[in-house]
C-alpha cells in the first residue's frame, strides 16, 4: 500500500433491499435490478448515533475524473441541494446547511480503476502535492467520464453498485485533519442506465445518485473505519443502513438556495419515522427555473373494478388499484405495479406491503 494507514470501507449504493444484517465494516453490495426500482422503506427503521463523526456544514468540492457529464448542471446541482429544505431534514443529525465550489478537472489516466490501488493513491496524491485540502468539512465526490469502470472490493461498477462513499485516515500526512470524506460516481448512462433510477432524464438520476451519497457521507462520515457498532461510525441502522439506504432510489425533489426544482433522492428522518425529500413545513415550491424536467401526474376518477385481472400473489398484467385494497398500497408504493406489469417485485410486495403471505 502507498501508506501504512487504515484504509476505509465503504457505503455502496445498490438496488436491491439488504438480505442481511450487514457489519458496519462490511461493503454492502446489493444486486441491481431489472428496472431501478425504489426500495421501500422498511418498518423498524431507525437510525442510531454511535458517537462517530458528522460533517456539520459540508463544502463539497466536486473532481471531474476526464471529460464527465453534465459538470455544469453538478456545479449548481450541489451548490443549491446544501443550501435546501433537503439539508435541512439533517439538523436532527447535528448536520445543517453547507455549500460547494466548483469542480476541477483531472485526466483519465486510466479506463479501468480500483478503488484502493487506483481512486484513494490519487487523493492521497492530491494532498501531498496540496492540490486538495481536506478539513473535517470537506467531502470531494469524483464523477466519471463515460466508459470508465470502477472496481470496488472486487465487484464492478453499474455491474453491481451505482456508487458509493468511503474514508481515508491521512492523519499521518500532518494536514491538520484526520480523515479524508469522498464519493464515487460512475456515469450514469450506459449499464447504469435504468439500474440506478427511474427518472427518464440521465441528469436526475444523476442527482438522486449524487445525493444518495452526499446524505450518507454527512450524517455517517466515519463508517469506512467502523469494524463494530461503535465510533467512529455515527447515525447507522445496523440492519438496513445508512439513511440514503433505507430510501433507496426514491426520489423527490426539493428547492435549491438558487431557487431551481433538483430531483434528489429521499433519505429517512428520524423525527418522521419516513422517507422525505424536505424537512417538516419547508415543501417544496414552484419556480420558473430549472434544469430538470418535472411533470404532474392528473389522475382520472374510474369506475371501480370488483375483480382483479389475475390473483395479486401471480405475475402477470399490470393490476388496478381499483380491484384490491392491497393491490391498491402497492401500486401507490410502487406505480410500475399498476401501470406496466405485475412482476415478481410486485409480487413480492403483496407481503411486505401488505403484510399478506402468499
Amino acid at each position: 500500500m502507498l501508506l501504512a494507514t487504515v484504509l476505509s470501507t465503504f457505503a455502496i449504493m445498490a438496488l436491491a433491499a439488504p438480505t442481511q444484517e450487514p457489519l458496519p465494516s462490511t461493503i454492502r453490495l446489493q444486486l441491481m435490478t431489472h428496472r431501478g426500482q425504489a426500495a421501500l422503506a422498511p418498518a423498524s427503521a431507525h437510525l442510531t448515533y454511535y458517537g462517530g463523526p458528522v460533517i456539520a456544514n459540508v463544502e463539497v468540492h466536486p473532481i471531474w475524473y476526464g471529460n464527465a457529464n453534465y459538470q455544469s448542471n453538478l456545479n449548481a446541482f450541489y451548490a443549491g441541494v446544501t443550501k435546501s429544505s433537503w439539508m435541512d431534514v439533517m439538523n436532527q443529525y447535528g448536520v445543517y446547511r453547507g455549500s460547494a465550489v466548483p469542480g476541477f478537472g483531472v485526466a483519465a489516466t486510466k479506463t479501468s480503476l480500483d478503488d484502493v490501488k487506483d481512486i484513494q493513491a490519487m487523493l492521497i496524491n492530491m494532498v501531498k502535492a496540496g492540490t486538495i485540502a481536506p478539513t473535517a468539512n470537506t467531502y470531494y465526490p469524483i464523477h466519471f467520464a463515460p466508459g470508465i469502470s470502477i472496481t470496488q472490493g472486487g465487484s464492478g461498477s453499474c455491474q453491481v453498485f451505482c456508487a458509493y462513499h468511503g474514508t481515508i485516515d491521512i492523519s499521518s500526512l500532518n494536514k491538520g485533519t484526520k480523515y479524508l470524506y469522498y464519493g464515487v460516481m460512475p456515469d450514469q448512462g450506459g449499464s447504469c442506465a435504468g439500474g440506478c433510477g427511474s427518472n427518464s432524464q440521465t441528469v436526475n438520476n444523476l442527482f438522486s445518485v449524487s445525493s444518495h451519497e452526499l446524505c450518507e457521507a454527512v450524517t455517517d462520515a466515519g463508517v469506512g473505519l467502523a469494524t463494530a457498532n461503535a465510533a467512529p461510525l455515527a447515525w447507522y441502522d445496523s440492519v438496513n443502513g445508512e439513511n440514503g439506504d433505507i430510501c433507496n432510489a426514491q426520489q423527490g425533489t426539493t428547492v435549491g438556495g438558487d431557487g431551481v426544482t433538483y430531483v434528489v433522492q429521499k433519505h429517512w428522518s428520524n423525527a418522521d419515522n419516513a422517507c422525505i425529500a424536505n424537512s417538516a413545513g419547508i415543501p417544496p415550491q414552484t419556480t420558473t427555473k430549472a434544469v430538470t424536467k418535472t411533470t404532474t401526474a392528473v389522475i382520472k376518477t374510474t369506475t371501480v373494478a370488483t375483480t382483479c385481472a389475475h390473483n395479486k400473489c401471480v405475475s402477470g398484467v399490470a393490476l388496478k388499484s381499483t380491484c384490491d385494497p392491497c393491490v391498491a398500497k402497492i401500486v401507490a408504493a410502487d406505480s410500475y405495479c399498476g401501470s406496466t406489469s405485475w412482476d415478481n417485485v410486485c409480487v413480492g410486495e403483496v407481503k411486505s406491503v401488505c403484510g399478506i403471505t402468499c
